[in-house]
């Protein structure tokens, strides 16, 4: 028998009730489907969010550069050196504790927000603090704007405060599965940060990625890359997230393969407020010995499998960043 909320007034009680018993309240039907629906849409709660803070928090005065990449070797090593190259006040950290998915793991707790919860009334601002045995404490919340705070201070005490100690007055980090979501969260928190996407051509990552063989996770440790489909999917995703949200979120979009180019270098630049140098003029640094299956013998070209698994994965997220077919 099938129970819809519109038919539950003509059922007798005892039919109610069981129904109750098995499906919940009538209330109840369809709450999962909407929060998860609520769940998905990071930018949008973090929107309800924003509207309803105080205007005296407007956001933090820092500038930290976020470059997020989509998936592994994709040139994102060595646009990090590129932007410390000539700013002795910057630290770019590289992946820090990246098991820990410590970014997607904090905004997360945003996305809760709506316009209407939590309600007004379980915030401190709300009730008078001199006489809380007088009123309702079951939900009492410190005000959002400590929220968000306790966010800044999480990445100033763990990034900013170890770079001051290193001697670099800014901070920044750089990630190689962080989504267009992650980038609103932080564009949230740091309204004056610079934010850059960065791709390389699916088919010459995961080639460099093969010759690696190492076990990766895009979230640890359920998220395995192990495949040229998984790692196609997950570059297709992010890269389809950088191009149609980098407008959203303010950021500077640029492939790999540009990074040679003297007008995609001016505009990152211009973009950064300091000079950076073209890909060509950096040293090349080995990689560390910690990384042994790197020595490996190489391959320098793809297997036809691998190929068109690639192909199948990135094929219109590819002819759209202008990788051809």
């Amino acid at each position: 028998m099938v129970v819809d909320a519109k038919s539950w007034t003509g059922l007798t009680r005892p039919i109610r009730d069981t129904a109750r018993a098995i499906l919940g309240p009538p209330s109840n039907w369809g709450l999962r489907g909407h929060a998860r629906r609520l769940q998905r849409d990071l930018p949008g709660r973090l929107r309800d969010l924003r509207r309803r803070l105080r205007p005296d928090g407007a956001g933090a005065e820092d500038q930290p550069v976020f470059l997020l990449s989509a998936g592994w070797r994709s040139g994102s090593t060595l646009l990090q050196r590129m932007i410390m190259e000539n700013n002795d006040d910057i630290m770019i950290w590289g992946e820090p504790f990246s098991r820990c998915n410590l970014v997607g793991t904090l905004d997360s707790q945003f996305r809760a927000f709506t316009d209407r919860w939590p309600p007004k009334v379980f915030l401190i601002s709300q009730k008078d603090p001199g006489n809380l045995t007088d009123s309702w404490v079951a939900n009492l919340y410190p005000d959002i704007e400590k929220l968000v705070d306790a966010h800044r201070n999480f990445y100033k005490t763990l990034f900013a405060d170890a770079a001051a100690e290193c001697g670099r007055r800014n901070w920044g980090f750089k990630d190689v599965c962080l989504t267009v979501d992650d980038a609103a969260y932080l564009r949230f928190l740091y309204p004056r940060s610079k934010i850059i996407f960065l791709c390389r051509n699916p088919f010459d990552a995961y080639l460099s990625y093969r010759n690696w063989d190492s076990g990766w996770f895009s979230k640890w440790p359920d998220e395995p890359i192990s495949t040229p489909h998984s790692f196609g999917r997950l570059w297709a995703r992010i890269t389809r997230g950088f191009l149609d949200a980098r407008t959203d979120v303010e950021a500077l979009f640029v492939r790999y393969e540009d990074l040679d180019d003297p007008a995609v270098v001016d505009r990152l630049q211009t973009y950064l407020g300091w000079t950076v140098p073209r890909s060509s003029a950096m040293r090349r640094i080995r990689e560390p010995d910690a990384y042994s299956t790197a020595a490996a013998k190489r391959r320098h070209k793809l297997p036809m499998a691998d190929r068109l698994l690639l192909d199948l994965a990135t094929r219109a997220v590819r002819r759209a960043v202008g990788y051809g077919s």
